[in-house]
This record gives structure tokens, C-alpha cells and sequence, in this order.
């Protein structure tokens, strides 16, 4: 027989043993072990690339939104049936229940949707055969103690294993099969086609009979082979065969529809408890639907900014790496070049970590890594190594993988060959702030006419790495230090509530690290402040989130709550272990090199008092309502010891300019649900307490943000910042003149809502006199609420900020960006903010005399009885640039102590 793979549709028809035979002779059957693994002009065939006997990774070839559905066992794909968090709900907290008028429900069948893993090396259309040999292993379990017999997972029927073909995406899955036809055999022992649901009838498949009874009563170790062959028949029109064999029994199925509904990636597909292995899957087609689908082994290596510190004259930082496959050790090498003299395999290691794999991380290393220089004398460059290899490289660029709307952009390579960059940390500091980023359906992309069109629907549901053509085209021109990603950065559970440590990170890797955002991760420093949906529940705070990791049986699974919790904070701190019950004390201050310039995470969320309004209602005080109102003076916002850390923070710490980062939405400016009914006059049911989208505002507990305004108010410098909203918006506070700005979506729509009297001065819900100095809104663009003109693009946006101490009064400017938009444009939503440090904080009540003390010094002024009062820099020439103090009478003897990390000086001066 030829050795030629030139054989055509039907060809693998022919006996077991002549096929083994042929594939020997082609070079397709790995040595020894019968499974397929190479692959030919015109045909490709593998169950698994067996690089290992046993994984839960699946080589790169088989993607799905599902992987946690599968796992190498024994060098052939298995079905996984247990995994941590595979009873997840998809529902919100309590207060979406709340807001519709109805109660939570707890109880809920937690059976799965069908999960579908596909070869993304195959984009089949026109003719074509798909066919796989499946070992059945146990049918499904019977019910246990505990859980309900009428659960589909325990009925007959629901179980199943089949071929998927006709997808548009290798993410069709689970709740997102758009376009797959599926043909499987039941555990109700039926062979069935399953078209999706809800479609056209210009885009159905027909047939005699599409389900049939196929007594085959599998015993374990039975083998199954399936194969569906798709033939065009007519213009436009394809006949499918679906060929079920098994124990000396034969089914057949006929279907035709349009070509169209056959074209696509193909795979294979499970539902319920079935046990089963594919022991060979093979595609006989022409070489033309052949993708270019190459190795891609490292996810991300991004640094974590608000980790670097110096010990012993050393600076260091971790960097968390996310790898596509098993491994044993991660490296990272920095130098200063980013073509260091001799290659990167000269450059000296900077730290090596072990990469791990356990039940809540999958294939992550954190290396703290020693700089070889301080970031504030230069650019440092670096490369990420597993078990001795460079992965730096993004081997997506310039193929298949990385197509219209993957948004990639940037000085970098078509090849993909960049390294990772970490900016130069001196002033003036620019930031990027970046929210709301889920990006799974649509594209935007330019018309000849000069206007944006955004193209693709329901059925061409995907993870997009970025919304538009031309995203970040000119993100190198601001020259930005750092990305803030805040609140919203992955959403855990927009497109499924992920039932598998590894679905979690596929949500992750497919959010965060596609070719454009894994480039900004790399290029820049980061630091990421979750918000609810990163959680992987909608509007997690309060208490209620830590009961419902506590607690079972609260209307969601318990497990997956805990493991999305260690899951996140190991991504956005790289810590190695996580108390998955614990609250996580996630606040903290990164304060650059030089001293100069502090940037704080916060926690709104997960250390507020809860939203409910209704006390006692078991103890008599039930027919009152909201008697623990949202104004109440004793509700928290922050929590005591988080808000206590920022208070000591803000007091004491030496930089001139401040960037919080976490608080979402102070003032009261957004409005809730559209559909909520109105409450008293229409400002109240614009802003209703029981309505859930308000209460997730930061503003909704009055008492804390009046209380953190006030802090912020208390010296001059600070900038609050912050996401969630989905809408980019620059305001001031006018008593206390603190500045609080929104920004986002990236990717997402939805932005809220404003309140009845918005405007460029007005008073927000709660009385506070604002200045709306920039609004980008999806139906407006600027603070008169004008809208968009025609032609523009969608109002994707982020933040760029800058902050420069080194003025004598500190420069600030803040403005709303486009994706697409470059520095030198114009400013969205009607301008931006350019002030200075003086123009913030609450006007002054004494001043310092001149004065005079060691050059480049954090200096601290304090009462004499020791109380802290505020920090502040000497300036080179040792003068110390302090308008005056606030909350401090004329006439008070203050003591001010400088440091400049060697020295110290110490004097008392009388304001006046």
C-alpha cells in the first residue's frame, strides 16, 4: 500500500488492522502504543499527543472552554468526572434576588452542560470524515446519599459521548454552542444528532429519522467507533452520514442542511457521568483546512509592581507565570539590554521557582526575582525559561491563532519574539487604568467612510483578545509604567460559573493573556485589584461572601467559591498559600524607588457591612422597614483595621503625590437598574438602596465614603481611581477637592446609568457639591450629556494618568482615552483634568514656615505629643515645598523630622 497519505473520504473504512498498517507506513501511529499522533498532507489523526501517561493538561492541539472536562490517562484522552467546584451555580448573591422582589433559591440541580474539546489544527469544510474509537468504561453512578435522584446527571439519557463538528470556535461549549452539531450515543442507548437550538430555519439540518435505538448494551471495555462524513451534495447544500459501530451492531444516521452549519473545527463531546476514553480520533480531509496551530507554552510572566521592595540593598518582585503545559521549574533572567552581549542563556539567573499543580493552580510559578540594578536608574529588560527553555516568545503572532480581532499591536515583531520590559520608575509616573476587560463576542473594525462598525453577533460568540481593530495601536506613544488593572480584569463567571480549577484558567488565560494583553502585562509593570465578577459571582462583598464560602447549602457550591478566592489572590499577589476562608487582607501601598510617588490598593467589597436594611425582623422589628438605612453613621465601608492602615497612611507617608485604587465610586452619581421601579420622587428610585446594582457602589454606604472623603481631604496630593461603572468620568469633590476618577469598559458595555440633575456642577444623590470635568459614556460624551456623534467609535476607553512630584506644587492630569486613540488627540468626554497638588485637599488652616533640612529626605511633621500629622519630600536643594497643614490651628508647635536614610534631622516650628 502507498505510503502516500493521499487516501480520500471512506479510506478509512478498510479493516483495523490494514488502517494500523497504513498509518505505520505514513508515520502517523506513535511506536507501541496505538494511539494516533502524527500527521500527513491530506490527514491528521490523534487522540492525544502523549507526551505523558498521565495529565489533567491536554496537549496544545485539543482546546475547548471546558478543558476541565478531560485528562490524559494512560496516553489517551479520559473523561475527568470529579473536579474541585463542579457543583457552581450560575447566579448572583442574594441581592439580585432582592432587587427583582423574590426570594434566593438554594435549591438547584447542579448536573452539567455538555463539554466539548476540539483540534484547533483542523478548520474542515467541503468534504470531509471525522471519526473516533471510544473504550467505555462505567456507565453513570448511581444517586448518592445526599443528592437528588431526579438530577439529570442521574437520569437515564443525559449521559452521552459523541463527535462535535460545525463549530465556528474552539470555545463553543457548555452554555456557548452556537453552531455544533453533535452526534453521540446516549446512556439511554440511543444514537442521536443534536443540532443547536433557537436557529434559523434557513440554518437546520433534516433527516428521516435523526435519533435512533441502538441496542448495543455496552459492557466495560466495549469499543465504540463513531464517524460522521460530510459530502457537498449541491450548491450550498451538505449531506452528513453519521456511522455508529459497536459489538457486531451497525447505525446509521442521514442529515443534510446548509454547507455552512458542517463548516468548522471538530471534536469530541461528553454530558453527564458517562466514563469513557478515546483511544484514537482521526480527520481525513484536504490539506487546505489544515490551521496553522504552533506550540504556545507560556500564558503570561507579568511582574507584580506593588511587590517590589528593597532588602539589603537589593530590589526584588515577584513575577507570576501561567504555562500551557506540565513542567518542573520556571527561571527568569533581567539585564539592561534587550539583546544582552552573548544571548539571554548568558544573562545570570534572577530566580527560579518550582511550578505547581494541585487543586487550585494549574501550572503556575512565582519567582521572586533580584533586580540587577534599582528600577529607577533604567529600563530593565527580561526573558521567562521552563526546564531550560526560553518561552518568552508569543509563537500566536503572525498565525492562525492571532487573527482579526486578536488587536495584537506595538513595536514588536510580526514573529512574536519580544521580551518582557519593566519601565524605568522615575517621574513623571504614568498610568494606565484598565477595567471591565470580558471580550467575548463582536468586533469593531474601521469602514472606508471613516466611521466604526461593530460586525458579529450571537452566533460568532468567542473570546476576542480585544474588542477592536487597532486597539492600543499607539499604547507605546504614552510611555506608560504601569498598567493598573482594576476590578472586572478576567470575570470569572461572565460566560460560564467555571466548574474546574482548570475552566477557571482558561476564563483567565483567555481574558488576560491573548496576544495583545499578554504584551501590556509583559512591557509594563502591573498591579490587579479584583472586583466581584473576578470572584467569579456577581456583586460578592460584605459578609455574605464569606458565609457563602463557609456554609453549604446558601444556593451555591461552597468548594467553588473557596477555590475561586485562592485562585485569585494567588494571581494578584503571587502568594503560594491561601486561607480559602480567611478575608483576604489584600490592601497595601507601592511606593516607587525614589520616594516620591505612592500608588495604594484598596478593598471596598470584601470588608463592608452588609447591604441589608432590614434589623430584627425575627425579633419583633419586622413590620419596619430599612431601619439599618444605608446612611446609618455605624455602616463601614473599608472594614476598622483597613481603614485604620489607610488613615496611618495617608498621615505619614513621605510622597508628594498619592493614587488610590479600589474604591468604586464614592459619590453618588450612578444610578441603578433601568427597570426599578421608582421610589418617592424620581432622583429616590434613581437610586434606590434595595436596588443591587447601587448597592454595589462604594457611595452606597454614605457613612464610609463620607468618612474616606474626609481622610482624603485631609492633605493635598491624593487621586482616588477606580473601575466597575463602565464608564470612563473625571470629577471633584468641591469641599474636600478630592479628585475620584472612573474609567472603562475595555471590553465590556453596560456602563450605568447617571442620576436625574447630572452635570458638570452638581450634587450627587447624598448632597455632595461635584464638578464633572469629563464624562465618556455609552450614550454621552461629555458632562452636558450631549451625545456621540455619527461615526465614532465604541466609547472603549481607559484612563491615562500622570503624576509628576518633581515641581515645587506637584503636576496631575488626568484624561479618558479611546482604545484606538493616540496622545496627541483630543481628550474623551469633553476634556481633561490638568491641576496641581495645591488645587487638591481642603484649603489649608496654618502654614510651615520656610524651612530648611537634609536635601531628598521623607520629612514628617507631627503634634509634639506625637500624634502624625503628614508627610512630605525635601526638595534637592533641602527646602521643603509644603503649602501648609489642614486641620492644624495657627499658633500649634509642630515637630518635623527628616530622614534621608542615613541622616536624620529634627525641628519644632510654630504654624501661622
Amino acid at each position: 500500500m502507498s505510503s502516500q497519505p493521499s487516501q480520500q473520504p471512506g479510506d478509512y473504512n478498510r479493516p483495523s488492522s490494514d488502517r494500523r498498517e497504513f498509518l505505520k507506513t505514513a508515520g502517523l501511529l506513535a511506536a507501541g502504543t496505538g494511539v494516533l499522533v502524527g500527521a500527513g498532507e491530506a490527514a491528521r489523526a490523534s487522540a492525544v499527543a502523549a507526551t505523558s501517561e498521565a495529565s489533567l493538561v491536554l496537549p496544545s492541539q485539543w482546546q475547548s472552554l471546558n478543558p476541565g472536562f478531560w485528562q490524559v490517562d494512560g496516553g489517551v484522552l479520559r473523561r475527568r468526572l470529579s473536579n474541585v467546584g463542579d457543583r457552581a451555580r450560575a447566579t448572583g448573591f442574594p441581592f439580585h434576588s432582592a432587587t427583582r422582589g423574590q426570594q434566593m433559591k438554594t435549591e438547584y440541580d447542579p448536573s452539567l452542560p455538555p463539554g466539548i474539546i476540539y483540534r484547533n489544527d483542523w478548520n474542515l469544510q467541503g468534504g470531509y470524515t471525522v471519526e473516533a474509537t471510544f473504550v467505555y468504561r462505567a456507565a453513570a453512578p448511581s444517586c448518592p446519599e445526599g443528592d437528588d435522584p431526579a438530577w439529570k446527571m442521574y437520569t437515564a439519557g443525559y449521559g452521552w459521548m459523541g463527535l462535535a463538528f460545525g463549530s465556528k470556535s474552539v470555545f463553543e461549549s457548555y452554555g456557548k454552542i452556537r453552531n455544533t452539531l453533535q452526534v453521540v450515543w446516549s446512556d439511554n442507548d440511543e444514537l442521536a444528532l443534536i443540532a443547536p437550538k433557537n436557529r434559523s430555519r434557513t440554518r437546520t439540518v433534516t433527516g428521516e429519522q435523526l435519533k435512533v435505538k441502538a441496542g448495543l448494551n455496552l459492557q466495560p471495555g466495549d469499543q465504540v467507533r463513531l464517524k460522521v462524513g460530510v459530502s457537498p451534495i449541491a450548491r450550498n447544500v451538505s449531506r452528513m452520514t453519521a456511522e455508529l459501530q459497536a459489538n457486531g451492531i451497525t447505525k446509521t444516521l442521514v442529515a443534510e442542511g446548509p454547507s455552512s452549519m458542517f463548516r468548522g473545527y471538530a471534536g469530541v463531546t461528553a454530558r453527564g457521568l458517562v466514563d469513557f476514553e478515546v483511544s484514537e480520533f482521526a480527520v481525513d480531509a484536504p490539506a487546505h483546512n489544515r490551521r496553522n496551530a504552533p506550540e504556545f507554552d507560556c500564558f503570561s510572566c507579568y511582574p507584580l509592581g506593588d511587590t517590589l521592595q528593597q532588602t539589603d540593598g537589593q530590589w526584588t518582585c515577584r513575577f507570576v507565570s501561567l504555562f500551557a503545559s506540565d513542567g518542573q521549574t520556571a527561571e527568569l533572567r533581567i539585564a539592561d539590554s534587550p539583546t544582552p552581549q552573548g544571548g539571554w542563556a548568558s544573562v545570570p539567573v534572577a530566580g527560579t521557582a518550582k511550578i505547581v499543580n494541585h487543586e487550585w493552580r494549574r501550572n503556575t510559578a512565582v519567582i521572586t526575582a533580584t533586580l540587577p540594578v534599582s528600577p529607577a536608574s533604567t529600563t530593565l529588560y527580561y526573558t521567562i525559561w521552563k526546564d531550560g527553555v526560553d518561552v518568552t516568545a508569543d509563537t500566536r503572532i503572525g498565525t492562525d491563532q492571532c487573527g482579526p480581532g486578536s488587536g495584537f499591536v506595538g513595536d514588536v515583531p510580526s514573529s512574536g519574539t519580544y521580551v518582557g520590559r519593566l519601565p524605568q520608575l522615575t517621574a513623571p509616573y504614568k498610568l494606565c487604568g484598565l477595567s471591565c476587560h470580558a471580550i467575548t463576542s463582536g468586533l469593531q473594525q474601521p469602514q472606508e467612510d471613516g466611521s466604526w462598525r461593530i460586525l458579529g453577533g450571537s452566533d460568532d460568540w468567542q473570546f476576542r483578545d480585544q474588542p477592536s481593530m487597532g486597539s492600543y495601536q499607539h499604547l507605546e506613544d504614552y510611555d506608560f509604567q504601569v498598567m493598573v488593572w482594576e476590578d472586572d480584569v478576567w470575570y470569572m463567571e461572565l460566560v460560564l460559573y467555571p466548574p474546574s480549577t482548570d475552566d477557571a484558567y482558561r476564563v483567565v488565560t483567555s481574558s488576560i493573556c491573548g496576544p495583545t494583553s499578554r504584551w501590556q502585562m509583559m512591557r509594563h509593570w502591573n498591579i490587579i485589584n479584583p472586583g466581584d465578577h473576578d470572584y467569579g459571582m456577581d456583586d460578592v462583598k460584605g459578609p455574605e461572601q464569606i458565609a457563602i464560602r463557609r456554609v453549604d447549602g446558601l444556593g451555591q457550591d461552597a468548594s467553588y467559591m473557596r477555590r475561586n478566592f485562592q485562585i485569585v489572590h494567588h494571581l494578584i499577589t503571587g502568594d503560594e498559600q491561601v486561607d480559602p476562608l480567611a478575608n483576604p487582607k489584600k490592601w497595601r501601598a507601592w511606593k516607587m524607588p525614589n520616594r516620591d510617588f505612592t500608588l495604594v490598593i484598596l478593598d471596598s467589597r470584601l470588608w463592608r457591612s452588609s447591604q441589608d436594611t432590614d434589623i430584627w425582623t425575627a425579633s419583633g422589628w419586622g413590620a419596619f422597614k430599612s431601619l439599618y438605612d444605608r446612611t446609618d453613621p455605624t455602616r463601614s465601608l473599608l472594614g476598622e483595621e483597613q481603614f485604620a492602615w489607610l488613615q496611618n497612611l495617608v498621615q505619614t507617608d513621605s510622597s508628594r503625590l498619592i493614587c488610590l485604587t479600589g474604591i468604586n465610586g464614592m459619590h453618588t452619581v450612578w444610578a441603578g437598574t433601568k427597570n426599578r421601579a421608582s421610589v418617592g420622587d424620581h432622583i429616590a428610585g434613581a437610586f434606590d438602596q434595595r436596588d443591587r446594582v447601587t448597592a454595589d457602589y462604594a457611595g452606597w454606604v454614605k457613612a464610609g465614603a463620607d468618612r474616606v472623603l474626609e481622610l482624603l481631604g485631609s492633605r493635598d496630593g491624593i487621586v482616588s481611581v477606580y473601575g466597575d461603572v463602565h464608564n470612563g468620568c473625571v470629577m471633584t469633590n468641591q469641599q474636600h477637592r478630592v479628585i475620584e476618577c472612573s474609567f472603562g469598559p475595555i471590553g465590556r458595555s453596560g456602563g450605568r446609568a447617571v442620576i436625574p440633575g447630572f452635570g458638570p456642577q452638581m450634587k450627587d444623590f447624598d448632597g455632595r457639591d461635584v464638578a464633572i470635568h469629563a464624562l465618556y459614556h455609552k450614550e454621552y460624551a461629555g458632562p452636558n450629556l450631549q451625545p456621540h456623534e455619527d461615526g465614532q467609535p465604541f466609547y472603549w476607553n481607559f484612563l491615562e494618568m500622570a503624576f509628576d512630584p518633581r515641581p515645587a506644587d506637584p503636576a496631575i492630569a488626568m484624561t479618558v482615552r479611546n482604545l484606538v486613540d493616540g496622545p496627541s488627540e483630543a481628550a474623551r468626554g469633553g476634556g481633561a483634568l490638568q491641576t496641581t497638588a495645591s488645587q487638591t485637599g481642603r484649603p489649608v488652616d496654618s502654614r510651615v514656615p520656610a524651612l530648611k533640612t537634609l536635601p531628598d529626605a521623607d520629612v514628617h511633621f507631627s503634634t509634639v505629643d506625637g500624634e502624625p500629622i503628614r508627610g512630605t519630600r525635601s526638595l534637592g536643594d533641602g527646602s521643603v515645598p509644603l503649602s501648609g497643614l489642614i486641620d492644624v490651628p495657627s499658633g500649634s508647635r509642630v515637630l518635623m523630622v527628616a530622614f534621608d536614610g542615613q541622616q536624620t534631622d529634627a525641628q519644632v516650628v510654630t504654624t501661622t
